[in-house]
């Protein structure tokens, strides 16, 4: 039997407008078909997401009734036969050397866990230098000697198998446990187990507005009322600043989208806290 290298583990949960296009751009990457393997996890959908997936014979459909996106991830993950598990979501498209990049990021033997750039549904106008901060940003976060600040998105991330069942896979929760999970790693076994790798692409289709992105914004806020979820703010406010006004220059903008980009930033952060705030009895 062919050994495989990777099993790109993707659950779905009523994800009928976008999971054909991540399919697709899972059944098109440039690694050779024959070394890895795609399972996807239906966590108990109502609408066509799993008939959607039973046309792709490429595609090994598993169920999982407990509700919730990490316990369908573990599901995966029990039936992975590949070194490497490489997650995305379902309104996720990666590129086509998606799997390629992290394999060449995985000949590291020190490393254990990559992470991966995320782009939104446009690259165009304001979002696009959203897109194009948020990439500045978690570059330089990952570069940072304090571990606190390290966090994960299971939208673009891969784990050496192994490594992921010596630590217990995900938690149970409803979100945040993909942060839960790198913040054991860095414990346990420090900065050098992780890798951000820029070139390891994945567009986000669900993020197609200003709107979605602070939206995302006020979510992320909610999982950070949590002491145990939440994640320092390691990033002074005048580097953020700085890496905003480059997005801008990088992406051609004129005066007025850096007004624009500034100013949807500081929505986004204030919606950000405001959620954050009202947990404050758990913190």
């Amino acid at each position: 039997m062919t050994a495989i290298d990777f099993s790109v583990v993707v659950p779905f949960f009523n994800a009928g407008r976008f999971i054909e296009r991540c399919a697709l751009a899972l059944l098109s990457q440039s690694y050779p078909a024959d070394r890895f393997e795609i399972l996807m996890v239906d966590n108990n959908s109502t609408d066509r997401s799993a008939h959607i997936v039973r046309k792709f014979d490429r595609i090994s459909l598993l169920r999982e009734t407990q509700q919730g996106s990490y316990v369908a991830r573990n599901r995966g993950i029990q039936e992975a036969r590949g070194e490497i598990v490489a997650f995305t979501d379902p309104d996720c498209v990666p590129r086509d050397n998606w799997l390629e990049q992290i394999g060449r990021a995985m000949t590291e033997p020190q490393i254990k866990v990559v992470l991966g750039d995320r782009q939104f549904a446009t690259d165009t106008g304001i979002l696009g230098m959203l897109a194009a901060y948020e990439s500045a940003l978690s570059a330089r976060i990952f570069t940072e000697e304090r571990v606190d600040c390290y966090y994960a998105h299971t939208n673009n991330m891969a784990v050496r198998t192994s490594f992921l069942k010596a630590l217990g896979c995900f938690r149970a929760l409803q979100r945040g446990a993909d942060s839960l999970f790198m913040r054991r790693a860095v414990d346990q076994y420090g900065r050098s187990v992780v890798k951000y790798v820029p070139q390891a692409v994945v567009r986000h289709l669900e993020v197609a507005t200003v709107r979605d992105y602070v939206e995302k914004k006020r979510i992320y806020g909610q999982v950070n009322q949590s002491r145990e979820l939440a994640t320092p703010n390691a990033l002074p406010l005048g580097v953020r600043l700085e890496l905003a006004l480059r997005a801008n220059r990088e992406r051609r903008g004129s005066l007025a989208h850096a007004v624009g980009l500034l100013a949807v930033l500081a929505a986004g952060s204030i919606r950000f806290e405001r959620e954050r705030r009202q947990g404050g009895g758990n913190r």
